[in-house]
């Protein structure tokens, strides 16, 4: 077993999980290489550019437009005075790089919180699912915030977990937690604004986990949110504020077309029959969650809502150009991880394996299909 750092090892599933993290990132790359810039991606591009008197624009995302023009600031300094940012025009996969890494890194979020949660057979459950889905895929090669959005809002919910976890540790162990989370706060709220309810749904994750020490959870909140709003504040500066105006990012809008949003889960196959495929690998789960009291537990219920609200909650707001069901889609993950790996230790658990690993198989070859034939589509 490798060992580079003293707390962290690498053995045989760190390697393996960096395998299916390298073929995400081929396919990232693939799409972000293959598709024309979209209208809205070059917004959010121009948007993050020094802007001439009386420009505007309808995107409204300062972390999305500061990540976007970060490809043409590395260009511009390395070209010196010869080139300026206006001047240069990257390739598509080199301007989407900023997204494709946070895909990545993202995926590695899951694979480290699905093995700590549910150990190895989940996490290779949870990242082989997102690892073979079109739509993480998709907005891994895209500019705009969902990839970003999906990365902050995941580290947000799990980090509050794990502060939760801490709070009757000594406080001077509270410090670092406390920045992770606040600097989680703050770029959710840095891609849109109306992140702040995730940021409330972490807090009554972190009330219920801490019973004897909530007003020690509300404390480290309060401080997590401060230093997340020093972080909203200085993106703001940065890319000269909100276009859009903060009524219109804070408006709720309810109508009946909300429910239809709790049907993300079809969200994740670009053809039919991946869709498909998906929803009968999450209605298997959501039967045994259901129906088994072994798989209901925190770990498994705390994904399952979390993936519904974030839809739910971000569909109330229609002034962000946000594909809003691919927020769902990582947490979704995150509890089929855990109740496969529930199954898995039961006398049925050879079947399990052998059904689930035809699943990812086929999941797999029916992705690359799916974005074969997205990226023929015109942006």
């Amino acid at each position: 077993m490798l060992q580079p750092l003293k707390e962290f090892k690498v053995g045989r599933p760190q390697v393996f999980a960096g395998l299916m993290l390298l073929g995400f990132l081929a396919q990232a790359l693939w799409v972000a290489g293959g598709r024309k810039f979209s209208s809205l991606e070059l917004q959010y591009i121009e948007s993050g550019k020094p802007q001439r008197p009386g420009q505007e624009y309808r995107v409204t995302s300062p972390m999305t437009s500061w990540v976007a023009v970060l490809p043409y600031r590395v260009a511009s300094q390395t070209a010196g005075d010869a080139m300026s940012q206006a001047q240069f025009v990257p390739k598509p996969w080199m301007a989407r790089l900023p997204f494709v890494v946070f895909g990545v890194w993202l995926g590695a979020a899951i694979w480290w919180v699905a093995r700590r949660l549910f150990d190895d057979a989940g996490g290779y459950v949870a990242l082989g699912l997102y690892c073979t889905s079109p739509a993480m895929v998709m907005i891994a090669g895209n500019v705009g915030p969902e990839m970003i959005l999906a990365w902050s809002s995941f580290g947000l919910i799990y980090t509050a977990i794990g502060v939760a976890h801490t709070l009757y540790a000594p406080p001077r162990k509270w410090l670092p937690r406390i920045v992770l989370l606040g600097l989680s706060i703050g770029f959710a709220l840095s891609t849109a604004l109306w992140a702040f309810t995730l940021a409330l749904l972490a807090l009554a994750f972190m009330l219920y986990l801490a019973p004897g020490r909530r007003r020690a959870a509300l404390v480290v909140w309060l401080t997590a949110s401060a230093v997340g709003l020093a972080v909203f504040a200085a993106f703001t500066w940065v890319t000269r504020g909100w276009t859009l105006g903060p009524h219109n990012l804070l408006a709720p809008k309810v109508s009946s077309k909300l429910l239809q949003t709790l049907n993300f889960v079809f969200a994740d196959g670009y053809l039919p029959v991946n869709s498909y495929l998906f929803v009968l690998i999450f209605i298997a789960a959501l039967t045994a969650y259901g129906s088994w009291a072994r798989a209901r537990y925190f770990g498994n219920t705390a994904p399952l809502i979390t993936g519904f609200a974030a839809v739910l909650l971000f569909s109330f707001v229609r002034a962000i150009y946000l594909w809003n069901a691919t927020l769902g889609l990582s947490f979704v993950f995150l509890f089929i991880g855990g109740v496969a790996a529930d199954l898995l230790e039961t006398g049925f658990g050879r079947g399990v394996s052998r059904i689930l690993t035809a699943a990812l198989v086929l999941r797999a070859a029916l992705a690359l299909l799916a974005l074969s034939r997205w990226i023929r589509v015109p942006a």
